[in-house]
């Protein structure tokens, strides 16, 4: 990841209209939240075009961390190619293989219904101010392992978005 580190950093200039993602993503990098090995880049023809990186949250009130799905982008000549798509699916193999049972995302249920994801409130796991309880989402990978219950909180580069 780290030789594609300029290139992440483009995908998510062009990606988002606005520079709060790119700062999110230089914050979780610089601040050592992200979870490297939970970071994912599409290629088309060597060049990267696509990034998912992932991570920690924690659940207020226990010691519970909770990895999040966050930020995904894909170039915008290279959207709705199915870049995204096969982004999350390795984010979400990623982290069940890295062990962890659950992943959070805030995002369009539409988009990340189709891969498991349902309305984290509904499980018990409130979303942090002022999401909308609507777009805080999460898929459960291991239905065995007992869930946290409570508000989530974002880390210091979510918060001061």
């Amino acid at each position: 990841m780290h030789d594609d580190w300029p290139a992440i950093l483009e995908v998510h200039r062009r990606a988002f209209v606005d520079e709060d993602i790119p700062r999110l993503v230089e914050g979780l990098r610089s601040g050592g939240y992200d979870v490297p090995s939970l970071s994912f880049v599409a290629e088309v023809g060597g060049s990267v075009v696509g990034n998912v990186m992932h991570s920690w949250v924690t659940v207020e009130g226990t010691d519970r961390r909770v990895l999040q799905l966050s930020p995904l982008g894909v170039l915008p000549e290279h959207q709705r190619q199915g870049h995204g798509s096969n982004l999350v699916r390795a984010a979400l193999e990623g982290v069940r293989t890295f062990g962890e049972p659950l992943v959070l995302v805030e995002g369009n249920p539409a988009y990340y219904g189709r891969f498991g994801f349902v309305r984290a409130d509904e499980l018990g796991l409130r979303p942090p101010p002022p999401s909308p309880g609507w777009a805080f989402q999460v898929a459960v990978l291991d239905e065995s392992v007992s869930l946290p219950t409570g508000q989530v909180a974002y880390s210091p580069p979510f918060r001061d978005l």
